[in-house]
């Protein structure tokens, strides 16, 4: 415990150094047909945003970077990516236009902390963006980090499987539906769809590619309302 107790307490510190630049409202990600989509023209600071994606994909992490890079550029402060697993590619990270020296790599033991070091990092106003992969939230917990953010004014950026039984539970501002489109050799690209936002433009989706070689990321126009069997979350929490 007091080993716990006592890296939490450097983290504290770490991040006390990193204050942000000037507190904001919102930030817009640089990508318009998205901050077209989204409310108010943009994500809002101090909250949760979740990246949805189906069980048989690869979690949109390339995404997930260059919203964490947009919250960065726009407030300051430094990056933490919960990487328990260790997983995390410098490599692209850096492609990805984010300064190595203004990340922080989190690698909890367990659920428990993982719960607790997320809330800190969310809570603390040197953080620009917590990014983590989530399955299961309970009501309590989704309320908890959601609490955390908006008194850190910082955004929680959630990569979610896209199941009733482990992604029902939220409590996030905006919540976007990633899924594959087609691909090449040279571009990575996904269909975004805003499937939760008060304001926003549901059920429209955006086409986005990345540039493999560079990390150059754009979007297209807002393409059609979903197909009818688009899987649909919706939640009370």
């Amino acid at each position: 415990m007091r080993n716990i107790a006592a890296k939490s307490a450097l983290l504290r510190t770490l991040l006390a150094q990193q204050l942000p630049t000037q507190p904001r409202d919102h930030f817009r990600t640089g990508l318009d047909a998205m901050d077209d989509l989204a409310p108010d023209g943009g994500l809002r600071c101090g909250a949760i945003h979740e990246l949805l994606f189906d069980l048989t994909c690869a979690p949109p992490k390339s995404l997930a970077l260059f919203l964490a890079r947009a919250a960065q550029a726009a407030s300051g402060g430094v990056i933490v990516w919960n990487d328990p697993k260790r997983e995390l590619y410098p490599t692209a990270v850096s492609t990805a236009g984010i300064d190595l020296r203004r990340l922080i790599l989190l690698r909890p033991r367990n659920a428990a902390q993982e719960l607790s070091a997320l809330a800190e990092c969310l809570r603390c106003r040197g953080v620009s963006a917590t990014v983590t992969s989530l399955n299961r939230l309970s009501d309590i917990e989704a309320r908890r980090l959601q609490l955390a953010a908006e008194n850190g004014g910082g955004v929680g950026v959630f990569l979610r499987p896209m199941l009733k039984n482990s992604a029902s539970n939220y409590a996030a501002a905006t919540r976007w539906f990633v899924r594959p489109a087609i691909r090449d050799d040279d571009t990575q690209s996904w269909n975004i769809e805003l499937l939760h936002g008060h304001g926003g433009r549901l059920g429209l989706s955006v086409l986005l590619e990345v540039d493999r070689e560079t990390g150059d990321v754009h979007t297209s126009m807002p393409l059609a309302n979903r197909p009818a069997e688009t899987p649909q979350i919706r939640a009370t929490a």
